[in-house]
């Protein structure tokens, strides 16, 4: 199989778009579809729905299915060409949340590196319950999450702990005070992402979800929202530091709130001796 092929039929997959995917590989929209149509015809399936005036790639189900698979099939043939460079080199796939970026992943990374200079490690970022996914298909090897509530093929260990703070703009009324509690906070202001269970919980008994201005699933989406100066969200500290670099004020809260747990997890069903290796020299001796 075609490995650029395989690669046009993700950027399509990806942008939605035949015009864009045919831009990114300096090809006419004709000869990328071309290219679609060899894999299709060559696999026995159609990846994606066609019709006039459609104005987006839809994928047909076999094609979501072949998403994954294909993932793996352009990672697995970009690690064999690096096999041309040094064979003895070892390949780790990290798929991490976005805060743990800025805490344990660097760390993690570095002081791998400085012991296995041969290991190339492969840095994704998802939210948890792709991780999960990710890592049940053994499609990677370590996962960084915010949730211990993984399956039973799935091994867990907490890595750090951390406090919540309210994120405010320059101007807020309560942007001066030293420390918040919930009753100051005005739930129709309120910007809601949920970070794990026992927020969501701790957060519902303040303000009602669904009461609030907005509910997203991510950080960037969470900062075009502040519109209004009263606006207000909650993030763990992690994801508040570079915040304040863009120009947010946190503040500690204070009330019972829970704190945010980070876990590393893996698939106690991948033997891969570099995973094991992982385990024993970065995080301390966790049999697989």
């Amino acid at each position: 199989m075609d490995m650029e092929s395989v690669q046009i039929f993700l950027d399509v997959w990806r942008t939605g778009s035949l015009t864009a995917a045919a831009e990114k590989h300096f090809m006419t929209q004709p000869a990328l579809g071309k290219r679609i149509a060899g894999l299709e015809k060559e696999m026995g399936i159609s990846l994606f729905h066609r019709g006039k005036g459609q104005p987006k790639a839809e994928l047909t189900p076999e094609g979501k299915a072949f998403c994954d698979i294909a993932e793996r099939m352009v990672l697995l043939n970009e690690q064999a060409m690096e096999l041309k460079v040094d064979a003895r080199k070892e390949f780790l796939t990290i798929a991490s949340i976005r805060s743990a970026h800025d805490t344990v992943v660097p760390e993690m990374v570095l002081k791998l590196k400085e012991q296995y200079q041969n290991m190339t490690v492969v840095i994704e970022e998802h939210q948890t319950a792709e991780i999960i996914e990710l890592l049940e298909k053994k499609r990677v090897d370590i996962g960084i999450i915010q949730s211990d509530a993984v399956s039973q093929k799935l091994k867990c260990r907490l890595l750090y702990r951390e406090h919540y703070r309210v994120i405010v703009r320059p101007g807020h009324p309560l942007a001066e005070k030293n420390s918040i509690i919930p009753e100051d906070l005005q739930g129709q202001y309120g910007i809601f992402q949920v970070f794990d269970d026992a927020y969501e919980k701790w957060f519902t008994e303040h303000w009602h979800p669904w009461s609030v201005k907005v509910r997203t699933n991510t950080t960037p989406t969470s900062i075009r929202y502040f519109s209004e100066p009263e606006d207000w969200m909650i993030v763990p500290e992690a994801v508040a530091c570079p915040m304040e670099e863009q120009g947010f004020i946190s503040i500690p809260i204070i009330g019972n709130v829970p704190l945010h747990k980070v876990y590393m997890c893996w698939n106690s069903e991948n033997q891969r001796g570099v995973l094991q290796y992982f385990l024993d020299t970065i995080v301390g001796g966790c049999d697989l």
